[in-house]
């Protein structure tokens, strides 16, 4: 078992929908995500979070897009790498941070 947690400031993501960093890191399915939301960039932070505690947890570096967050219909975080659910993982975040927790198995 391998464990990977990050912690980002969310002031970091508040950029606008078609800002080049946004499009580099995130799916197009992340960002419609984050952006129904009222406070984008809280769930933007978070879903960088899981990305870099996936980086972490594995020792590997891919492309940001190949290490997307899904949700479920009840709202619950799955991490897919290249498509295929991977680990358990946990986000979290307050008005300043966002915190991602993943264990990979």
């Amino acid at each position: 078992m391998k464990v990977g947690v990050d912690l980002e400031q969310i002031k970091r993501f508040k950029l606008p929908k078609t800002s080049s960093l946004i499009k580099k890191i995130f799916s197009t399915k992340e960002i419609d995500y984050c952006f129904a939301k009222q406070k984008p960039e809280q769930h933007l932070a978070a879903r960088f979070a899981a990305k870099e505690a996936f980086f972490k947890a594995s020792g590997k570096k891919t492309s940001y897009k190949k290490v997307e967050v899904r949700n479920n219909k009840q709202g619950k975080p799955f991490l897919f790498v290249n498509g295929k659910k991977t680990g358990l993982l946990s986000l979290s975040h307050s008005s300043t941070h966002a915190v991602a927790f993943l264990v990979l198995q």
